[in-house]
């Protein structure tokens, strides 16, 4: 993929595919980025009771778990505070019967499997929702659009443009809906958001800040799973920043640290829109951070908690409190629950026979992971840089 680079760690964006980010037509930006326009963008009710004014009652999706972690078990409480003829766990895999048996009994989901094949084939399942390691995701993606699922894939969908590329296309000719889990994106406080930009309330937006961070265990035996700060924690800042500018971002800068594992456990990126408008994202696996966001307008500013899943949102003028779905488990990660938000996005999507959710679409996944790749080189190459100028100084 060719590269303009103007300084070594500032470039502007690389072609995705054939079409320049940096000169994207506003008409096409506005088709994948926008979502839904000013008129609809208030969030979906979340339906938690049958209201009985139904003609008939409304469709199950049948959910296959692949494969169980703590992940997908919060993911099974979410779905529990939605009505049963709405969503049902059917069917669950792990490698070790023992844990999927566990999951099953806690859930109450009636078919277990060892394999991600045997849950692949089963009659029973209409969606799975994925969430191995990072590198099995696209495989198993692909596993399951050819035994005609439909797909909620934790992110990243791949690991390359090509990977994302190719499940899109498979999963548009053979009609099944396959959906990026950026959930932040279905939840109240996303809308409201975006609700008061679009009507001008904090003006024309020009900086976004977030900060994303915790102590994660890098320095354990299974480090080498963790997939750095670029490809874990950046997706969250991208997705917000690309919720409000509404456009591709045109350069980035990025600095950062490598562990001596060669891990990105730290790293300032700054995402540069039209205009000079930015959004910088702090992110660290080393250190707590605030994990807020604050958006900046000539008319004012906003400033959004837990910015992954926010329960205030609040403007100089006016503040918002959220108040999250109660289940009778608690969830393994913060404000989880909210995923619940997700699940019934994905099933009207599926009734409405759609293929990608206008929340965040097929471009919008590409594009993630064109800009979280070049994230990553750009440390990587930081940190070769660094390591140069150590020797040459010591030399």
């Amino acid at each position: 993929m060719r590269r303009l680079i103007m300084s070594l760690f500032e470039r502007p964006l690389a072609q995705l595919g054939r079409r320049n980010l940096q000169t994207l037509p506003v008409a096409a930006a506005a088709r994948q980025l926008h979502g839904p326009s000013v008129d609809s963008i208030e969030p979906r009710p979340l339906c938690m009771e049958s209201t009985g004014a139904e003609k008939q009652p409304p469709q199950t999706l049948r959910w296959g778990i692949a494969p169980v972690n703590l992940m997908t078990e919060d993911f099974a409480t979410a779905l529990s505070v939605l009505p049963a003829q709405r969503h049902s766990i059917t069917s669950c895999m792990d490698a070790y019967r023992s844990q999927a048996t566990s999951f099953a009994n806690k859930h109450r989901v009636p078919k277990i499997y060892t394999s991600f094949e045997d849950l692949a084939r089963c009659p029973d399942v209409d969606a799975v929702y994925i969430s191995p390691l990072n590198a099995m995701h696209c495989e198993l993606c692909h596993l399951m659009l050819n035994h005609d699922k439909h797909v909620l894939c934790e992110q990243p969908l791949g690991m390359t443009e090509q990977q994302v590329v190719e499940l899109v296309g498979k999963a548009r000719a053979r009609g099944l809906f396959l959906m990026e889990g950026i959930w932040p994106r279905c939840i109240p406080a996303y809308h409201i958001l975006r609700h008061e930009i679009m009507r001008c309330k904090l003006g024309r937006i020009f900086a976004v800040d977030c900060t994303l961070g915790w102590q994660l265990p890098v320095a354990s035996p299974k480090a080498a799973e963790y997939a750095g700060v670029a490809k874990d924690l950046a997706p969250y800042g991208i997705q917000l920043a690309l919720w409000i500018y509404r456009e591709v971002p045109q350069q980035l800068r990025v600095l950062g640290k490598l562990n001596r594992d060669g891990i990105d456990v730290a790293a300032d990126i700054d995402l540069i829109f039209k205009g000079n408008r930015r959004a910088r994202l702090v992110l660290s696996a080393e250190q707590n951070l605030q994990n807020t966001a604050t958006i900046r307008g000539t008319k004012g500013s906003a400033i959004m908690n837990s910015l992954w899943c926010p329960t205030e949102l609040r403007f100089e003028n006016r503040d918002f409190q959220f108040e999250l779905p109660v289940a009778e488990r608690s969830t393994h990660f913060n404000n989880r629950i909210a995923l619940c938000y997700e699940a019934e996005e994905m099933r009207s999507c599926i009734l409405a026979g759609l293929t990608e959710s206008s929340l965040f679409n097929h471009d919008e996944s590409r594009l993630m992971v064109h800009l979280t790749s070049q994230i990553k080189e750009m440390l990587e190459e930081d940190d070769q840089h660094a390591a140069f100028q150590q020797k040459q100084a010591v030399g």
